[in-house]
């Protein structure tokens, strides 16, 4: 019988970790090796536990992905280390890779796809997992906006007020600023209520 593949969850949001960790024990080809919040303690659990890969998302708890990766090296763990994240920001993105990364996935991948692609990292047919396979900065709507700035623009467009998406999108006010900014450069509007009026 093969071996399991044992996956590790960081991530802040219990209903997540709960709702995946149920997801990956129905599954044969892995085993589930528990999970952490990305407080201080979050990097010595995974050392000792020795899990196959680590899923990591960017903004937790304590400290930040990128900050758990690098702290991950230079405790010489040598375990795939993907970030499973809604953070679409590609000077981030680059940054994982640069710190030795071996992917960056969506959170709104489907979880087979995800699993799928896991597979192949570990049995060395994929060097860098990236799901889903579409470039975020696609235009998706007749005004060019991207994947990202068209659900910015919907969020605010609900009524959500710029912290609340930054929040819900794991990005930060700023990257929310810069997209306000740019949509209504794209869509030749002169505030956001005409942004709605355009897109709906």
């Amino acid at each position: 019988m093969e071996k399991k593949i044992t996956l590790f969850l960081v991530d802040d949001h219990r209903i997540f970790i709960q709702s995946f960790e149920a997801f990956l024990k129905a599954q044969e080809q892995f085993a589930w090796k528990g999970s952490a919040d990305g407080t201080q303690r979050t990097c010595q659990d995974i050392v000792q536990l020795k899990p196959d890969i680590v899923l990591l998302d960017y903004h937790l708890r304590e400290l930040n992905g990128l900050d758990i990766l690098k702290r991950l090296r230079e405790l010489n763990y040598n375990g795939k280390v993907v970030f499973l994240t809604m953070n679409r920001d590609k000077h981030i993105r680059s940054l994982a890779q640069l710190h030795t990364a071996n992917g960056f996935v969506s959170k709104d991948v489907d979880g087979h796809d995800l699993l799928d692609g896991l597979k192949q990292l570990h049995h060395g047919e994929l060097s860098y997992l990236t799901l889903p396979k579409h470039d975020p900065e696609t235009p998706v709507s007749v005004f060019g906006l991207t994947r990202q700035e068209k659900l910015v623009a919907e969020l605010i467009c609900s009524g959500m007020p710029s912290e609340a998406v930054a929040a819900q999108l794991e990005i930060s006010i700023h990257t929310v600023y810069t997209h306000r900014r740019r949509i209504l450069e794209k869509t030749g509007a002169t505030h956001f209520l005409e942004v709605c009026k355009k897109i709906s």
